[in-house]
């Protein structure tokens, strides 16, 4: 059977402090149902970009036939058919959520504002400090996409066709850039309905970073 191959990138700097995290559950909770089909890499104390970091894992030969599963460190991932999801998704590159469309001039390049919402696909859900969960679904949760969020992305790395993360983006804009690259190359991306909870605050649009990361990217790819 194919591997899945699920990896991790976090500043936690020992096992005791990755374990508080909201992933680890999770881990644990596919590896006892799944075993010994699902595989684990954790780059701890990490303090590269997630792209240099992922592109690691996909140009490892070892991993060339698997699927791979990039994922934050504060996302939950409560589907325990998470496995047969990913291996038998339709899609090179499966999400949770994202847009069919993205509109390269718009004043923010989020997805989720450099497109309408009637090209909005998939679904998240949210926790709040208190512990509180909602979910927001964005439109159809098994569909094509353009771009997807980058807090969930799996790749089936023998269909990429060579594509890769940019690593001239560490955070801000590499899921974006790699959903960009894979369509050129027509590489498949697209949703599924899998039951996921994000534990971020999705504020990042407000930090500096973000905005000197935005005109880095529209030179590159909005030109």
């Amino acid at each position: 059977m194919s591997k899945l191959l699920i990896a991790v990138c976090t500043q936690a700097k020992t096992d005791e402090e990755f374990q508080k995290l909201p992933i680890y559950p999770s881990l644990k909770k596919q590896y006892e149902a799944n075993a010994p089909h699902v595989d684990f890499h954790v780059f701890k104390d990490n303090n590269r970009g997630l792209s240099v970091c992922y592109n690691e894992i996909l140009r490892d030969p070892k991993h060339s036939n698997k699927t791979v599963l990039f994922v934050h460190d504060d996302v939950v991932i409560d589907d325990l058919f998470l496995y047969e999801k990913l291996i038998e998704s339709p899609y090179a590159i499966t999400g949770l959520a994202g847009a069919k469309s993205f509109n390269k001039q718009s004043g923010k390049l989020a997805w989720h504002l450099s497109a309408p919402p009637s090209n909005y696909v998939g679904e998240v859900s949210h926790a709040n400090p208190e512990g509180k969960i909602w979910t927001t679904v964005f439109g159809t949760t098994k569909s094509r996409a353009l771009i997807i969020d980058g807090l969930f992305i799996s790749c089936k790395v023998n269909e990429l066709n060579g594509v890769e993360f940019d690593e001239n983006f560490n955070f801000h804009f590499y899921d974006i850039a790699f959903c960009l690259r894979a369509n050129d190359e027509k590489v498949k991306c697209g949703v599924l309905p899998i039951h996921a909870i994000h534990h971020g605050l999705g504020d990042s649009m407000l930090s500096e970073d973000w905005e000197t990361t935005s005109i880095k990217f529209r030179e590159v790819y909005c030109k």
